[in-house]
């Protein structure tokens, strides 16, 4: 026989390996899928970790702000109390000399030497 009197045919899939390529094709689908819920998952995680980055430093620079506040707000109590003190003091004494109490020694103005 020759070549020339054979007809061409075309052959189809063998009968196992089609059900196991479209097995293939939506195993690779589901894979895809997968990773592209993954990687919308970790943009999102990326973004949220920015958004608290961003509030994290913000919440940092209003404690020191505030924490400057405080210094200074307690800086200015103390110098209140101190003159509070010095009133007190002064009404001490005045009280003491309407009753004819002997008044209380005035405090010394000088700084305590060191």
């Amino acid at each position: 026989m020759s070549d020339a009197g054979r007809k061409l045919s075309a052959v189809g899939p063998a009968p196992g390996r089609e059900g196991a390529s479209a097995a293939g094709e939506r195993r690779a689908r589901h894979e895809r899928a997968a990773l592209a819920i993954l990687g919308v998952l970790l943009a999102v995680c990326l973004v949220g970790l920015a958004v608290s980055m961003g509030r994290n430093a913000r919440l940092d620079r209003q404690v020191a702000a505030l924490s400057a506040e405080l210094e200074t707000t307690r800086a200015v109590l103390g110098a209140y109390e101190s003159r509070l003190s010095d009133v007190r003091e002064a009404v001490a004494r005045l009280n003491a000399l309407l009753e004819g109490e002997p008044a209380p020694p005035a405090p010394s103005t000088e700084e305590p030497a060191q």
